[in-house]
């Protein structure tokens, strides 16, 4: 599935694996990411971590997060649409092929705590209600009227050319997203890729958008996000 929760997969969007024995005994029980890699220094994401490569529909996909139990890749860019085979190799061993449907986009939205999209202030400060602060990460909730940048995955390529396997992107969206709050439109005013695989949408919140948990519809290109997502907002 695409990370977030959407049932499809989609090119440059991020997808979760999950499985048993998907790592090599080397890889230790709390898995790898790819901090290390050494093809960062040549500005690629790897295609292979700890041991383990993945190849969707035929082409290598760019390894995040190893472990015996899940593996996280971003898809490559190739813009077939329908069933495709998913193909994992972990030290030497090659899996049977496993079949995902593979969409133009697969909007979803990475969340935290009870369904909370994760979000930001304009001054880059945690977005939530605050029973989700900890020591050092105060979050507070979305203002009526306030531009909030909301993070996702799976809307598809920007306007401009995005190198397969390149470690940095940007660019806008061919069209905005449509976002309400319960029943109130917002007014989004940017969308677009800020690093691969993952959208910043900058968002105003309605003015008359209730306090409390605002339940976020997001429509794009035809596909809606995942059910269920929140924001918080206090006046």
């Amino acid at each position: 599935i695409t990370a977030g929760g959407f049932p499809g997969i989609t090119q440059n969007g991020w997808i979760e694996i999950r499985g048993t024995d998907l790592a090599p005994a080397s890889v230790p029980a709390s898995g790898l990411d790819w901090s290390t890699a050494a093809s960062f220094a040549t500005n690629q994401m790897p295609t292979e971590l700890g041991g383990v490569s993945v190849t969707i529909n035929g082409k290598p996909a760019f390894i995040y997060y190893v472990s015996k139990s899940q593996v996280n890749v971003l898809a490559p860019l190739d813009n077939t649409v329908g069933p495709v085979d998913i193909v994992v190799t972990s030290g030497g061993r090659v899996s049977a092929a496993f079949r995902a449907n593979k969409v133009a986009v697969a909007p979803s939205f990475p969340v935290i705590g009870a369904n909370y999209v994760v979000s930001m202030h304009p001054n880059y400060s945690l977005l939530g209600p605050t029973s989700l602060s900890s020591p050092g990460y105060p979050f507070t909730p979305a203002k009526p009227g306030e531009t909030i940048l909301m993070f996702a995955f799976g809307f598809g390529l920007p306007t401009n050319t995005v190198v397969n396997g390149a470690a940095s992107q940007s660019g806008s969206l061919p069209t905005l997203p449509s976002i309400r709050f319960g029943n109130l439109p917002a007014t989004v005013s940017y969308a677009g890729v800020i690093s691969p695989g993952l959208y910043q949408l900058n968002v105003v919140v309605p003015n008359n958008a209730p306090d409390g948990d605002n339940i976020v519809t997001v429509t794009y290109a035809g596909a809606t996000a995942p059910a269920g997502m929140k924001i918080a907002v206090q006046r």
